[in-house]
């Protein structure tokens, strides 16, 4: 089995003059439960604000038709920059996933089996330091079951500091169609029963890129 990594992370409790931060276990968050984990690159960015607001819009519609549980949204962030920014949009289905020091999102990096590779990246070029790379992985009780993240653009051999910020496979509804299909999350969790590796989407029919030419999601973050 592909077991999710494990860390503390920091989040808010209380009201007022009680506000505090508390440590909260990931596998604690996530145990008997799928759940869809959407990582972003950053807090008020363009295209993370609308990924995230793609993910709560069709949120009653995950759990419904889905295996999913709740949805949480990773971004290295703390979580009073995370709190404000959710409270900027109006989220209130989709739970927020702080990771302000990226220590987390770097374990993913290092030993994450799926959520491996680049998972984390470096933004320099545009002052922020390491941050996730655009992905969304699908756990079942800690366990990595679908992993999709964006392709690196063509001609580059690496997602470091790179000009632009892909947004196309990463999509609400391009997932929600994936975990749709029944027939294909059964033959997943098939594979997941019979070996200690997981399955990436590599190895299942790719999404497809939206197809309007102005898709105000495209876009670089500026």
């Amino acid at each position: 089995m592909n077991l999710l990594p494990n860390a503390e992370l920091f989040f808010l409790s209380g009201k007022g003059a009680k506000r505090k931060l508390v440590k909260k276990a990931v596998h604690d968050l996530f145990a008997d439960k799928d759940v869809l984990i959407v990582a972003v690159c950053g807090a008020y960015t363009p295209p993370c604000t609308q990924m995230v607001k793609e993910y709560e819009a069709l949120y009653d519609t995950f759990i419904k038709e889905t295996i999913v549980d709740e949805i949480y949204i990773l971004s290295m962030n703390d979580p009073f920059v995370m709190e404000e920014w959710f409270k900027s949009m109006k989220i209130k289905k989709c739970k927020m996933l702080p990771d302000g020091n990226g220590a987390y999102v770097l374990r993913l990096a290092n030993q994450g089996g799926m959520a491996a590779s680049q998972c984390a990246i470096e933004m320099y070029n545009k002052g922020m330091g390491k941050r996730a790379w655009r992905w969304v992985l699908l756990v079942e009780n800690n366990i990595q079951m679908v992993y999709l993240e964006e392709e690196t653009p063509d001609g580059q051999g690496t997602r470091d500091n790179l000009d632009t910020d892909p947004f196309e496979l990463t999509h609400a509804q391009q997932m929600l169609d994936l975990l749709k299909n029944r027939d294909q999350i059964d033959h997943i969790k098939a594979q997941n029963d019979s070996t200690d590796k997981g399955l990436y989407l590599d190895n299942t029919p790719k999404p497809t890129k939206p197809k309007s030419k102005n898709n105000p999601l495209d876009q670089s973050m500026r």
